[in-house]
């Protein structure tokens, strides 16, 4: 079971993205751990999820987060797996340590800033008895050196 929404709409996500594209979903292509999900879980996740997906044959995978990449990322270098040449690795959040491994991180990068903003926001207006009404906002790609066919950005 996914234990957050966020990690349910990224596995619909790309559900729908194969969909578009007229590609049946393969069930080994996804792996999820079967622990709970937690910022202290997310060290061994990546190393221990890589050897499940990178053995079906996969040339790149999309991490739930940034740690999980990173993580994913030292499991490679352990095992002589190169990335990008092998394999390209994707995280998600944009967190700073992305930047500094090597090679540096491919992200989808959150507006954690603006994340924070908008839920105080919300929270103050909640306070007062205004209506408050859900956002988005909306997050990018950050090409960097751990995704083939990328040219790196200083970001």
């Amino acid at each position: 079971m996914l234990a957050w929404l966020s990690n349910q709409q990224r596995l619909e996500a790309y559900r729908m993205a194969l969909s578009e594209a007229s590609r049946s979903p393969k069930t080994d292509w996804v792996v999820m751990s079967d622990e709970e999900y937690g910022r202290t879980n997310d060290v061994a996740i990546g190393q221990q999820l890589l050897s499940k997906l990178f053995n079906t044959g996969v040339t790149g995978i999309f991490c739930y987060n940034d740690m999980v990449a990173v993580n994913a990322l030292l499991g490679c270098q352990e095992r002589g797996i190169s990335v990008p040449q092998d394999l390209s690795l994707v995280g998600f959040d944009g967190i700073a340590l992305s930047r500094y491994v090597t090679p540096p991180l491919t992200t989808v990068y959150q507006p954690m800033l603006e994340l924070g903003r908008s839920a105080m926001q919300m929270l103050l207006d909640v306070l007062q008895e205004k209506s408050v009404e859900n956002q988005v906002l909306s997050p990018f790609l950050v090409k960097r050196g751990s995704s083939a066919g990328t040219v790196s950005s200083n970001q």
